[in-house]
């Protein structure tokens, strides 16, 4: 994974790396160099500072590493001491540090407003809960699933489990392909930026014609569509 530009990113990556050690396999550095990147794309399409929104992507999955330590959900809130500290040791200006916090924590709340007219804070949010939300989708989010199913031992369907009508909650799934459509399948409207809104498209259809053909071949294995998973 090549670095991210500017000094000060990356001495931030490499405070975060090790911050960062104990996370997940969807949680890894690589996608916080991901989020990062589109971060700082989008917040310069909707005319915010791009280095603001690619610091706030490194320090934003915090509290991913506490839950691999704690064994429970935490929330960035919780651990905005910890993120604190990174930006510390990694030299960033202290004046970006409440606002890159701030921001970090309106993605976890989840009510905060991409408008021109609202707080500074709350549009980088809505940049950075855009690109960690674009990581879930497309090929980069049909990768993501599989090495994160694989990791925790789900099965790629599983007939029997078939889908949850209720949708998403926290923690695992009846198999991989149940996490598309219980989850992956309803980012698209979850997207806060025009320009979010405009890559999500093209990743959602990356995602809908993934499982058009896994149900194909399905079918294919078993000979009839008894069990399959449903089309997207």
């Amino acid at each position: 994974m090549s670095a991210p530009s500017g000094a000060g990113l990356r001495r931030l990556r490499d405070v975060v790396a090790d911050d960062m050690a104990g996370a997940d396999v969807a949680h890894d550095l690589a996608h916080l160099d991901r989020v990062a990147g589109l971060s700082a794309r989008l917040a310069a399409r909707e005319g915010l500072d791009g280095f603001v929104a690619a610091v706030a992507a490194y320090v934003h999955d915090h509290h991913r590493a506490a839950e691999a330590r704690l064994g429970r959900v935490v929330a960035p809130a919780e651990v905005r001491d910890d993120a604190r500290d990174a930006l510390r040791r990694a030299e960033i200006d202290e004046v970006l540090w409440e606002p890159v916090l701030d921001a970090v924590e309106a993605t976890g709340r989840y009510s905060f407003g991409a408008e021109p007219g609202a707080p500074t804070a709350d549009r980088i949010a809505a940049c950075l809960h855009d690109a960690d939300m674009l990581d879930a989708m497309g090929a980069t989010g049909i990768a993501r699933a599989f090495a994160y199913g694989g990791a925790i031992g789900e099965p790629l369907w599983d007939p029997a489990a078939g889908v949850d009508g209720g949708g998403y909650r926290s923690g695992p799934t009846g198999s991989v392909v149940a996490h598309f459509h219980e989850k992956l399948l309803r980012l698209r409207g979850e997207l806060r930026t025009a320009a979010g809104r405009e890559l999500g498209e093209r990743r959602h259809a990356a995602l809908q014609e993934f499982l058009r053909r896994f149900r194909e071949e399905w079918v294919e294995a078993h000979g009839d569509d008894d069990g399959a998973p449903p089309a997207a």
